[in-house]
């Protein structure tokens, strides 16, 4: 079987991450496994940049975004299915499409083509813009009313429920099997739009040989970590940004008794 990735990038982001992984594990099975991304920054010979004409993208992306519409005016997406890449594989698996790089209204058209996976990796793929909701949950019903236009991709104004009906209509004439990599988005894509199509619930993978249980103490010694203090570990793209958590990083670390929080590092 040959898989063809589509991807905002190979290696750059959470989610380019975790498909080129994903990759990674597929050729190690003796598969063929392509990737076709934006912004390529590894030397990995399968892994193809898409052409864009950026400065006509970037004049025309402009007056689409005044709409209140993201995406809609790339018109490359169309031309994928002239790569040789996507003409050779048995099956694609989308990833990561928004960006500013794929135009939603073609998924139809590869699809009719080629059976496809759409790994989710956020909220975008089911809403009228945003990649995530916070409160609110009209995403249900059609979006609409948008209380967060200014959250990633930010819209200039509310045209989030023709967004979302323009999604539904073409996931209608769309040839998809949704996979969730974690059980609260996979409750989330089972109430929206995507719910006719069939979605699984598969975790992200890790390179065992890489990612394994060591001795403690030896792994305290190397990182230069105290032997006899326990330790919090958190990590995120960005302290600043309410998706991550780092408010309620902070918040958890203020509660705990002055006890234990002298034995942390």
């Amino acid at each position: 079987m040959k898989i063809l990735h589509i991807n905002q990038s190979d290696i750059v982001g959470g989610a380019s991450i975790l498909a080129y992984r994903l990759h990674q594990a597929l050729v190690n099975e003796g598969f063929d496994s392509f990737i076709l991304a934006d912004v390529v920054k590894s030397s990995d010979p399968t892994v193809f940049p898409i052409k864009r004409r950026r400065l006509l993208e970037e004049l025309s992306s402009r007056f689409s975004q005044q709409l209140g519409l993201n995406y809609v005016d790339i018109k490359n997406t169309f031309s994928i299915p002239d790569y040789p890449c996507f003409q050779a594989s048995d099956i694609l698996n989308f990833h990561n499409l928004h960006g500013g790089y794929f135009n939603y209204l073609a998924i139809s058209r590869l699809t009719q083509r080629k059976p496809a996976v759409f790994t989710l990796h956020d909220m975008w793929s089911f809403t009228g813009h945003c990649a995530y909701s916070f409160e609110c949950d009209r995403w249900k019903i059609g979006c609409g009313q948008c209380p967060h236009l200014d959250t990633y991709p930010v819209v200039p104004r509310d045209r989030t429920s023709l967004e979302w009906k323009l999604k539904r209509w073409i996931y209608n004439h769309s040839n998809l099997t949704i996979a969730v990599p974690s059980k609260w988005l996979f409750e989330l894509a089972q109430q929206s739009l995507l719910s006719h199509f069939p979605i699984a619930h598969i975790p992200n993978g890790l390179d065992v040989s890489v990612y394994c249980p060591l001795d403690p103490q030896m792994c305290r010694a190397a990182l230069g970590l105290p032997l006899d203090k326990k330790v919090v570990f958190f990590m995120t793209q960005s302290l600043k940004d309410p998706r991550k958590g780092g408010d309620l990083l902070f918040e958890s670390l203020q509660k705990l008794p002055q006890s234990l929080k002298k034995e942390l590092v």
